[in-house]
């Protein structure tokens, strides 16, 4: 497997910015061909570089909420354990991490019912557990630079791709439907599917689903989102980071962190430590240096708690096996 190359990684940059951007306008922003974007990207698509999906904004779903999950494992168990999270549809960024001893994963809860956060304290082989609710994701310009460490896209050719792209409205009035849930499933496996295809998987016309896509994601309901497998990119360091601010701070802390290019996510969330961020790095000197320079340089950061992350079992949507991205597996019937 070739390693991505500077075109590669202009292309995945461009697609962090704007998922569905026609072929013919990233060609045209990184200067190549419109045939050479559609077969390169083909190429990290079937290779497992990367995959591009839709997801409903967590924050949006009624009587739902976003949690991020830390568990404790007796030794040894680790794996097994993220593994069966992996399967689940309701999860997400399953990770073993702490030398081993710890999982993190993400997870959509059902406040009306008893799930994971009900369920895995009891597991045998969970020691310590604690959840902590996703209050407010902080984005800013530093998750889409990430993916693409010294190949990013510049201010213009950035204005260039993104220019008559609509500005997300963030209307609350919007929200996913119980009818929306075939897109959602088909923009999940593909996020670039035709117009075509996802009317075949929604029974809608082309022309109902253009506009749904487009009013859900205006209204910022449902966004688009890469799964990459990052060390293929040159990304073999990453670790989850546990900030505590003081409340005063934490809006403006982490509007910080969300321009920073090392990290990939920034939240607010419940627990001791209020808000968390993944950092995605070159190598160890290179998160040691990012540590010791810009989160240092943030005055509202009283202390931060770092996990290197040894195994990422599952991104937003997609596993991870050998270092390459793969389509998930079903728990057995």
């Amino acid at each position: 497997m070739v390693a991505p190359d500077r075109i590669d990684q202009q292309i995945l940059h461009a697609l962090q910015l704007s998922p569905r951007a026609p072929f013919a306008r990233i060609a045209s922003v990184i200067g190549v061909s419109e045939q050479t974007v559609a077969r390169r990207y083909q190429r990290l698509r079937t290779t497992g570089v990367v995959r591009v999906l839709a997801r409903a904004n967590p924050t949006r779903l009624p009587g739902k909420s976003y949690w991020t999950l830390r568990i404790g494992c007796r030794p040894g168990t680790a794996a097994t354990l993220a593994d069966a999270l992996a399967r689940r549809d309701d999860t997400s960024w399953v990770s073993i991490g702490a030398g081993g001893a710890e999982i993190t994963c993400q997870a959509l809860v059902d406040d009306q019912q008893a799930g994971l956060l009900h369920h895995l304290p009891r597991a045998s082989n969970v020691l310590t557990f604690t959840a902590h609710q996703l209050l407010h994701r902080f984005v800013g310009r530093g998750e889409s630079d990430w993916i693409a460490p010294g190949h990013e896209l510049d201010d213009a050719q950035r204005a260039a791709l993104l220019e008559g792209v609509a500005t997300v409205t963030h209307d609350r009035s919007v929200q996913v439907e119980e009818a929306d849930a075939p897109l959602l499933d088909a923009l999940a496996r593909d996020g670039r599917a035709s117009w075509a295809a996802l009317a075949a998987a929604t029974g809608w016309t082309q022309r109902q689903v253009a506009l749904r896509v487009a009013t859900l994601t205006t209204a910022g309901a449902v966004y688009f989102d890469l799964d990459v497998a990052s060390s293929a990119v040159g990304i073999h360091t990453v670790a989850n980071l546990w900030f505590t601010v003081a409340p005063a701070d934490l809006a403006a802390v982490g509007a910080q962190l969300a321009d920073h290019t090392e990290l990939a996510y920034a939240a607010a969330v419940t627990g001791r430590t209020n808000l968390m961020a993944s950092a995605m790095c070159r190598d160890a000197a290179a998160l040691y240096h990012y540590l010791t320079t810009k989160v240092a340089a943030i005055p509202g950061v009283q202390a931060v708690e770092t996990v290197p992350l040894l195994t990422r079992v599952k991104q937003a949507h997609f596993l991870i096996q050998n270092g390459r991205v793969h389509e998930p597996r079903r728990p057995a019937p």
